[in-house]
């Protein structure tokens, strides 16, 4: 009985740990952006931006849309139901304003892969999961990194 009690309480701090770890904006190193308005990357969410500065085509990433990270935005900026996520795309493809779907993917490993490959690449994965040595850098948000008090994607 101890035994699953002690297995019931990691699979609960695992959960929570997970379900409130705070949401990490990744984009390629040469990306020359470091910090963006919470505003632009609202606009860049809704597919109203399309384009870095810089011309660069962008490329959202998600993660599957079961995720912590993936809900979070869905609940923050889209303000739409889950199961309709997928319908919100559809509908941007169908009236001309989108030219290619969001990447959605598993693993926050082929996300931080797929970044560093992709030059014009954005995604949102736990601050935990950003990789420490690919070609990848954390955005700031209105000044505000992932761990700092302020932080919009908590």
């Amino acid at each position: 009985m101890r035994l699953v009690s002690i297995t019931v309480l990691v699979f609960t701090v695992i959960f929570v740990t997970n379900t409130c770890a705070d949401i990490a904006v990744i984009v390629n190193k040469s990306n020359p952006v470091s910090d963006i308005s919470y505003n632009e990357l609202k606009q860049i969410l809704e597919a109203r931006k399309q384009y870095w500065n810089n011309g660069e085509k962008i490329t959202l990433i998600f993660k599957a849309i079961t995720s912590s990270e993936t809900r979070l935005l869905i609940d923050k900026i889209y303000k739409i139901k889950y199961e309709d996520f997928d319908k919100y795309w559809f509908l941007k493809a169908y009236d001309n304003k989108i030219m290619e779907f969001p990447k959605i993917l598993g693993s926050a490993g082929t996300i931080n892969i797929l970044v560093s490959e992709i030059p014009g690449a954005i995604a949102f994965i736990g601050i935990n999961d950003v990789s420490r040595r690919g070609n990848v850098k954390t955005l700031m948000i209105d000044g505000k990194l992932p761990d700092e008090d302020g932080y919009p994607l908590k």
